[in-house]
């Protein structure tokens, strides 16, 4: 039953405020969504390729999205992101430096690295979106917007590193920033 008065093309973000649904906080959530369904196939893969650690570990990135989904209706602030026993220093860090931390450099993605680190390298790809759409939809500053646009930055590089740990062996497709000088 649709309330009275109510539009169609309208919605209720939180506390009854009513708002168009084509609101970028809408868009937010429904891009915080569609990642958590990303996390929930690529937890099905892992599984098929019996990646026990893989799915485990993608269970953290999906509580995750749950917290950050939570604080964006709430308008909570996002603690720091922890994730396998790093802060994000410690995420940013090797994100930034994987030749420092897993003695390879920037992975050029290619269908080689397999269907495993592919799905991640999508998921990277999908947050690093979110993190856009957030960026879109606090574009008038909000008390929690910097702490999740932070944690969504955070995710993406989290999840590059999952990629190094799920790379075949021997793979070697890396970025050449050489050349580009």
């Amino acid at each position: 039953m649709v309330k009275q008065g109510k539009q169609e093309h309208m919605t209720s973000l939180a506390g009854g405020i009513m708002v168009d649904k084509a609101d970028p906080r809408l868009e937010l959530r429904g891009r915080l969504d569609s990642l958590g369904a990303l996390v929930i196939e690529l937890q099905i893969l892992g599984k098929q390729h019996g990646l026990t650690s893989l799915v485990e570990e993608l269970d953290e990135i999906g509580e995750k999205l749950h917290d950050i989904l939570l604080c964006e209706f709430t308008g909570k602030e996002c603690g720091e992101l922890f994730l396998w026993g790093m802060n994000s220093d410690e995420i940013r860090e090797r994100s930034h430096h994987p030749e420092r931390h897993f003695g390879l450099g920037h992975i050029r993605p290619h269908y080689t690295m397999g269907d495993v680190a592919a799905g991640l390298n999508t998921l990277r790809t999908q947050i690093r979106e979110t993190e856009l759409s957030a960026c879109r939809a606090f574009s008038v500053a909000q008390s929690n917007s910097p702490s999740i646009i932070k944690a969504l930055n955070r995710l993406s590089s989290a999840v590059y590193i999952l990629t190094y740990k799920y790379l075949p062996e021997g793979y070697d497709r890396m970025v050449s920033f050489s050349k580009l000088k």
